[in-house]
């Protein structure tokens, strides 16, 4: 029954009992003072009838009252019961406590204010389990370049190893991976921010594709990996030069990941109707069914996972759908994979 049906009737049962109340006191009195006349003349019987009413009137103010206290009591404690209920569920839930349970499971107004608030504990519930989660394994990431760079200080400070070269880009690349990671969060909190804006630019997103290549030129070439350029020159879009740099360099910095020496890497650029496409394939080792269906997911980390904490595809997915894009991935394991984004030409 609704909450507010609930009230309507109670408001409407005690109408209905009050009225009955006076009709039965009244037909009680007026019988008994009736009863005690021997009737001769007319100012008796309306002497006696005025008593009735005073005395009807007297008793039913009287258990009025006396009703009206206790309805009122019973009708406060019914309505406000669920109400109670609520808050504490709601002051536990401030208080740090989860998996919590309500009662009150009629489906009213009030039933479905505890649904919400069931759903915001459970909600609360995973966002808490997410976030231990993610501080473990940030400590862990943060954690194992700053030992690696440590144990290559301590080894020169003994005289165990000598500060060549080697060892010293060894630690460079250690603490450049730490860099990457904190830039990677920093753009991430970025994104999330509410105040979060794009600074979009008429853009030649041909030139933009040859911008982010030129930028990892280097790792192909020492990877040995064979880049192949389809692109329509002719492609001009409102973008945000920075964010879509951002965008090809990660999935481009993936796909280098999991091609093998010698193997391809292409990238398509075409226009439709109202958008242009990119299409970025590798003949890489593919994805298997989970990692393809979470890839984007925050932190997600499968059997194929790409190098670095999965932030990198949390972060291009985020900035695709900043221009009011869509980016979406085909893969198997061992046939490679091909990332598929579309962003329209304005917005």
């Amino acid at each position: 029954m609704k909450f507010n049906i609930k009230i309507a009737f109670i408001v409407a049962a005690f109408t209905m009992s009050m009225l009955f109340i006076i009709t039965v006191i009244l037909l009680y009195k007026g019988h008994e003072h009736l009863m005690m006349l021997n009737i001769t003349n007319s100012q008796e019987v309306i002497h006696h009838f005025d008593l009735a009413l005073r005395e009807t009137a007297l008793w039913s103010i009287a258990l009025l009252l006396i009703v009206i206290m206790i309805s009122s009591l019973l009708i406060a404690r019914i309505l406000t019961k669920p109400i109670h209920e609520m808050n504490k569920f709601a002051l536990s839930l401030v208080k740090g406590k989860r998996n919590l349970k309500i009662n009150y499971t009629i489906d009213d107004q009030i039933g479905q204010l505890g649904q919400s608030l069931l759903k915001l504990d459970q909600t609360l519930t995973v966002y808490e389990r997410r976030r231990k989660e993610m501080t473990q394994e940030l400590a862990h990431e943060i954690r194992n370049p700053l030992a690696s760079v440590k144990s290559y200080l301590s080894a020169f400070q003994d005289g165990i190893l000598n500060p060549t070269t080697k060892n010293l880009q060894a630690c460079t690349e250690e603490m450049d991976r730490l860099i990457t990671l904190i830039g990677e969060l920093d753009t991430l909190n970025d994104i999330n921010h509410p105040t979060f804006k794009i600074s979009k630019n008429d853009c030649n997103i041909a030139k933009l594709i040859e911008k982010a290549v030129t930028g990892v030129a280097s790792e192909l070439l020492e990877k040995e990996i064979h880049l192949k350029l389809e692109v329509d020159e002719t492609i001009y879009a409102e973008v945000d030069e920075l964010r879509i740099n951002q965008v090809l360099h990660n999935i481009i910095k993936n796909a280098m990941y999991h091609v093998s020496k010698e193997g391809t890497i292409k990238i398509t650029l075409f226009r439709e109707e109202t958008h242009f496409c990119i299409l970025i394939y590798d003949n890489g080792v593919g994805m298997d069914l989970e990692t393809r269906n979470r890839i984007f997911e925050w932190n997600y980390r499968g059997k194929n996972a790409y190098e670095g904490r999965g932030i990198g595809m949390t972060i291009t997915k985020k900035l695709v759908e900043a221009h009011g894009g869509e980016i979406t991935v085909k893969s198997n394991l061992n046939e490679g994979t091909t990332f598929h984004i579309q962003i329209p030409f304005s917005t």
